[in-house]
């Protein structure tokens, strides 16, 4: 799955943000599982950007990033953070779900 995942022209409702750090087992980790997880949405309801905390100071500031690997789900209510490896893959869908992201059938 791409850094950046949107469909062409899609109404992305869900912005989903994980933060890494470049070298880390644990952001590579978080990575991998995201990817496999996010593998049961439709790639058209979010929009997924990682971001590398070494790169993107102002950004990771901005969201008050102090961990890594950090799982940020946006929507417009509030958004819900996660941090670890994301090996729960239970615990990230009902982060997932409380940001309105429902499993494509």
């Amino acid at each position: 799955m791409p850094a950046n995942q949107t469909s062409a022209g899609a109404d992305v409702s869900l912005d989903i943000v994980l933060y890494v750090c470049p070298g880390s087992a644990s952001s590579a980790k978080a990575r991998r599982n995201l990817d496999a997880i996010l593998q049961s949405y439709d790639p058209a309801t979010f929009h997924l950007t990682v971001r590398d905390v070494s790169l993107d100071l102002k950004d990771a500031e901005a969201d008050h990033i102090v961990f890594t690997p950090t799982l940020i789900v946006r929507n417009q209510e509030a958004p819900c953070t996660m941090v670890g490896d994301l090996a729960d893959a239970g615990a990230v869908a009902l982060v997932l779900s409380m940001g309105g992201l429902e499993k494509a059938r």
